[in-house]
């Protein structure tokens, strides 16, 4: 399978859920001239931006519809778009501390796939890309991998897969393990497998029991220790 078609894969993962929230809650009532345009000037940006479309999309969506239009059903529901402060401190200390347990656990992981499997470990491409990239670069990839990146997964994998697919048709576990799976065949790299899915696992959680924003916090948390580590000016 050639790299073209799997990052057309991969953008159409990206952006194929958002874009479907976009035509429910903005374009299904609208004219046809009206929908077609968006859909060529969406599909436009995400080919040539993979995340971009969908972070605006995301972002029209929250403050066009979903941050007015929550209806607490049930007094006891959680308001997955809107999160409080206290959470948002609570978020980053248990993202931190998941980070520090992950790095034996991803340790443990990379001795067996290089000793045991043979296997020659490589970065993800974003990685080699930041790590050799300008300063200015490094400033632009860094606003996606913290910023974009998290707030358009979370979406895609959190609030689209786990919330509206998977789990009213099945137990919310096996619906987590699933978007959790998916989230981590997406970035591609088996070495960092434990990683991506045991993020997603945590996400996952977050989400159900904080809303949207707690899991997109995780995730960007996690990016920046990422980052951290690997940034050299």
């Amino acid at each position: 399978m050639n790299s073209e078609f799997i990052l057309l894969l991969l953008i159409a993962g990206l952006n194929i859920p958002v874009f479907l929230e976009l035509y429910k809650h903005a374009l299904k009532n609208k004219p046809t001239w009206l929908t077609v345009l968006v859909a060529i000037i969406y599909w436009g940006m995400a080919i040539e931006t993979q995340t971009m479309a969908a972070f605006a999309g995301i972002v029209y969506l929250y403050f066009g519809y979903y941050k007015y239009k929550w209806k607490d059903e049930d007094s006891e529901a959680v308001n997955i778009w809107r999160i409080k402060p206290i959470d948002v401190v609570a978020v980053i200390f248990m993202t931190a501390a998941a980070r520090i347990a992950l790095f034996f656990i991803q340790l443990i992981y990379a001795i067996i796939l290089v000793k045991l499997v043979k296997y020659n470990i490589e970065p993800q491409d974003v990685v080699t890309y930041y790590s050799e990239a300008t300063l200015l670069y490094k400033l632009i990839l860094a606003v996606d991998i913290v910023i974009i990146a998290p707030f358009v997964e979370e979406f895609v994998f959190r609030y689209f897969l786990y919330s509206k697919v998977f789990a009213p048709r099945m137990p919310l576990i096996i619906a987590g393990i699933f978007s959790a799976g998916l989230f981590t065949i997406s970035h591609l790299n088996v070495g960092g497998v434990p990683t991506f899915f045991i993020l997603g696992l945590l996400c996952t959680y977050l989400f159900q029991k904080k809303g949207y924003f707690a899991a997109v916090i995780a995730h960007a948390v996690s990016n920046m220790i990422t980052l951290l580590f690997i940034t050299r000016f």
